[in-house]
C-alpha cells in the first residue's frame, strides 16, 4: 500500500492510518443506515451488508496493517457486478460495487469534514476546561486589604499505596 513508503514518521503515518480506516468504516456505516431507512434499496443493502461483515475483521478489526481501509475500497471496486437473491427467496436484483465504492468515497469525505470541523472546537473547549481547572488549581482569594493571595494546597493521599500492581499483574 502507499502508506509504506511514506517519509512521515512512524507515529504520524499510524495516526493517519487509523483514522483514515476509522473513518472508511464509519462511511461505511453510514451507508448502510442509509440504504436500510430508503425503499428502493433493499437488494444493494443485502448485497453490501454480506460484503461489509465479510470483511470486517480482515480490514477493521483489531491490529491491522498500514491502508487497509484503502484495501477495503479496492477489494469492492474488485468485485464484479452480481445477481444478489434477498433472504425472502422471491426477490433478485443486480448490484453495482463501483456504484457503492463511489457512495463510500463520498460519505468519507463528508464525514472527514465533520470531523475536522469538530476538531476545530477542541481548543475552545480546552480553553474553557483549563480556565476552570486553573481556577480549582489555584484556589484564588482576596485578602480583606484587597491583595489578591493564592492558597497553595498540595495534594495528599488518602489512603496507603500497596505494594501490588493489582489489576496489572
Amino acid at each position: 500500500t502507499e502508506f509504506q513508503g511514506s517519509s512521515s514518521s512512524p507515529f504520524r503515518r499510524g495516526n493517519f492510518d487509523l483514522l483514515y480506516s476509522l473513518c472508511t468504516q464509519a462511511s461505511a456505516h453510514r451507508l448502510l443506515r442509509e440504504l436500510q431507512s430508503t425503499s428502493g434499496n433493499e437488494i444493494v443493502f443485502e448485497f453490501f451488508k454480506r460484503f461489509y461483515t465479510e470483511r470486517v475483521p480482515d480490514h477493521f478489526d483489531g491490529d491491522q496493517t498500514f491502508g487497509r481501509g484503502d484495501d477495503f475500497i479496492d477489494a469492492l471496486l474488485r468485485t464484479s457486478p452480481s445477481l444478489v437473491e434477498m433472504p425472502d427467496g422471491k426477490t433478485v436484483g443486480l448490484t453495482d460495487p463501483l456504484q457503492i465504492a463511489e457512495r463510500i468515497i463520498a460519505i468519507r469525505s463528508e464525514i472527514a469534514q465533520e470531523w475536522a470541523s469538530m476538531m476545530g472546537e477542541v481548543k475552545d473547549d480546552h480553553l474553557k476546561l483549563n480556565d476552570v481547572l486553573i481556577r480549582i488549581m489555584m484556589e484564588g482569594t482576596i485578602d480583606e486589604s484587597g491583595n489578591e493571595a493564592v492558597v497553595i494546597q498540595e495534594e495528599t493521599t488518602i489512603e496507603e499505596l500497596s505494594d501490588s500492581t493489582g489489576a496489572f499483574e
